[in-house]
């Protein structure tokens, strides 16, 4: 069936979650349907063409995003966390004015697997609320989600708790990633920690924190392979790790791969301390036991879907709860991995369930 579909994210900034998100939601609706005409909104919509083989727009273009939607069949929102207001209200008026010119035009309107709040400001609940009761089909990709958007008074009776879409994404071959830590000079032995933090403003301390954990891993025959997700900014920040810690045994990942080669790459990982949302993934994605970091909602509600039991809240971190959560994890790590594999098969089942939901939308008003 020839349907034209505009996908709207967070797409074209350099991060890698959200890169994924777009690689996913391409490559598996392409494999749903050939005749799929897709185009997404994006910063760098030379930069999207190119690497997802598909059309793109400027997303700050009035002109294109005003064609592009009055021309669509269906109006493909998300994933991602797009609707909160804790980066800025700015960026939620953004998202909440695409679904409205979407209903204005009576599009079809389908929220792909989002991650919804947190929402503070009553009047950003009571907007969001009008919005979302006006789309045709909202999933959603965990029960805090799901929770959130029942509690601002979301009544759309089409909503269903599905899996972000990343868990549909394959790995490379270990042959690639021997290839990747090779071209950076990095040898790892037998024994591997991941690492993937980012900044986060209510959390001063934490490179010092994390440098001191490390430090603290010196006798015990560990490799630290820091992996970024977010280029350059983590780059740069994980690199003062590498500075202020005594450990000579940390590897910093310098430059931006595909998904599949990071996934590839962290199941060289008997563990993962994980920080950003789609860390959490991958190695998900890896069947490597977690020690979660956590800084956001949405980071507590993949940790409940994924029924990992260590983790710490990065405002309260130190190095001596770290290393605790970390020696617990390890002590543990036959079931920490069976337990993670399960958790894998289930969201990516899920996952699978939103593609689904969004071809049937399509075929009843085709």
């Amino acid at each position: 069936m020839t349907k034209k579909l505009l996908l709207s994210g967070y797409f074209g900034f350099d991060n890698s979650g959200d890169d994924a998100i777009l690689k996913a939601m391409v490559d598996n609706l392409k494999k749903t349907d050939e005749d799929f005409i897709i185009t997404a909104l994006s910063k760098d919509p030379e930069k999207t063409k190119k690497n997802y083989e598909i059309d793109s727009l400027d997303r700050f273009s009035f002109n294109e995003v005003f064609k592009a939607m009055k021309t669509t069949d269906c109006f493909v929102f998300g994933g991602g966390s797009l609707l909160q207001d804790i980066t800025s209200s700015r960026s939620l008026y953004y998202y909440l004015a695409l679904l409205s010119l979407a209903n204005f035009f009576k599009k079809q309107v389908f929220v792909f697997a989002n991650g919804i709040g947190p929402i503070d400001s009553k009047f950003n609940r009571w907007i969001t609320r009008r919005v979302l009761n006006k789309v045709d089909f909202i999933t959603l990709r965990d029960k805090s989600s799901v929770m959130f958007t029942k509690y601002i008074g979301v009544t759309n009776e089409n909503l269903k708790m599905t899996a972000d879409p990343v868990f549909l994404l394959d790995s490379s071959s270990d042959e690639r990633a021997n290839k990747i830590l090779e071209s950076q000079g990095i040898q790892l032995g037998e024994n591997v920690l991941g690492v993937s933090i980012r900044n986060w403003h209510n959390s001063p301390n934490l490179t010092r924190e994390i440098a001191k954990f490390c430090d603290s891993l010196v006798d015990d025959d560990i490799d630290i392979l820091i992996v970024p997700m977010h280029y350059p900014y983590d780059v740069e920040y994980s690199e003062t790790i590498k500075l202020i810690s005594k450990n000579k045994r940390i590897h910093l990942l310098q430059n931006k791969y595909e998904v599949e080669d990071i996934i590839a790459i962290l199941r060289k990982c008997k563990m993962v301390l994980a920080m950003r949302l789609h860390a959490l993934i991958y190695s998900a994605k890896a069947n490597v036991p977690i020690v979660g970091l956590i800084y956001d909602p949405k980071v507590t509600g993949l940790i409940e879907e994924l029924s990992v039991t260590e983790y710490l809240r990065v405002e309260e971190l130190t190095a001596e709860d770290l290393r605790l959560k970390y020696d617990y994890c390890m002590e543990n790590l036959e079931d920490r991995k069976a337990s993670i594999t399960l958790a894998n098969k289930r969201q990516e089942t899920l996952a699978r369930e939103t593609l689904d939901l969004l071809e049937e939308r399509l075929r009843i008003h085709g």
